[in-house]
């Protein structure tokens, strides 16, 4: 593609239209189905908030960077122009979403087992699902003197009862994201 001169808004070719809107909405779209499975994979990390707000500042910045380079080649018309940082916004969503993906598959695949082990369940918490709130099955479990919290499915939280024990492997991370599994809830 090449870079759109301002005032020539005229002759811009029908494959370039349809590029740079297809392109748009797979980025905003894909972006946020990519943030979706990233965030329902790392909810067992010791500090998930601190790694989403990490990754999703750098997929921020990332993404405004890029869509700052990219601007005179994505420009079609004068609206397009007056309206880029609504643009800029649709295209680091996807940035968002790559950056959290590809930060928790570069955690898991760098991440290694540092034990499994079986461990005593301290408690039993479940919040009821509702309203665009979903519902949360919640193990505490003593790992190393220390109580740590893991989400479950429902049908292995109901199995379980507390004072039982349950295996469970806890990997190391070298980026710090160190996170906890079941392995018998797959």
């Amino acid at each position: 593609m090449t870079k759109q001169k301002i005032k020539s808004f005229d002759n811009v070719s029908r494959l370039k239209k349809i590029i740079v809107v297809t392109g748009i909405f797979v980025s905003l779209f894909g972006g946020m189905f990519m943030a979706i499975i990233a965030i329902d994979n790392f909810k067992n990390y010791d500090n998930p908030y601190l790694f989403g707000f990490t990754f999703g500042t750098l997929g921020l910045l990332s993404g405004l960077l890029l869509a700052r380079k990219i601007k005179p080649y994505v420009i079609l018309n004068p609206k397009m122009l007056t309206n880029y940082s609504s643009l800029s916004i649709m295209f680091t969503i996807g940035f968002i979403g790559i950056s959290m993906l590809g930060g928790q598959y570069f955690n898991t695949t760098t991440s290694t087992l540092y034990k499994c082990d079986t461990f005593i369940v301290l408690d039993k918490e479940f919040y009821k699902g509702g309203f665009r709130r979903p519902e949360k099955n919640i193990l505490i479990l003593n790992v190393e003197g220390v109580s740590k919290r893991l989400l479950c499915r429902q049908n292995f939280w109901q199995t379980i009862s507390v004072g039982q024990t349950t295996n469970a492997c806890i990997y190391k991370s070298p980026i710090g994201f160190d996170y906890l599994t079941l392995t018998v809830d797959k």
